[in-house]
């Protein structure tokens, strides 16, 4: 169980949606991982309403409800604990990186991370804030509980 925030950028700032729905299983062994974490593309909540109807319409959400994540390797490098795996969106899968810090025990812990993104890595229209087009590159941060 967790939430994926997401901040996007635009000439005069940015703003955040989350979404609570990200749920699943990975098996993490070592440094191998297996499983998938999805999450509903319809519940996207920016505080904006005709914000969020929009980004539906980008990402597709009736013909792709789920964007899922299926990680293949996990462990900490340093510091920082790293997944990565593949992320499936919009009838697409690519590679994907995610770097944070793992909380607590991972027995019983906590994952934040975050991971960059483009739009036109996916084929998908950026959306337009004020008349200005928003900046290809999106921040998402992800927030899991872990028990191993």
């Amino acid at each position: 169980m967790g939430e994926v925030r997401y901040r996007g950028y635009y000439p005069l700032g940015s703003w955040e949606g989350r979404n609570p729905t990200a749920r699943g299983e990975v098996l993490w062994d070592g440094e191998q991982a297996k499983g998938q974490v999805c999450l509903e593309q319809r519940a996207w909540d920016s505080g904006n309403e005709e914000r969020d109807k929009k980004a539906r319409e980008i990402l597709r959400a009736e013909a792709f409800p789920l964007a899922c994540l299926y990680p293949k390797r996990a462990g900490f490098q340093g510091a920082r604990f790293v997944v990565e795996g593949e992320l499936e969106m919009v009838g697409k899968r690519l590679p994907v990186r995610l770097e944070g810090v793992l909380e607590g025990r991972p027995e019983n812990g906590k994952f934040q991370g975050a991971f960059r993104t483009r739009f036109s890595d996916w084929g998908l229209e950026r959306p337009r804030f004020l008349f200005l087009e928003v900046r290809d590159e999106v921040e998402v941060f992800v927030e899991a509980r872990v028990r191993r």
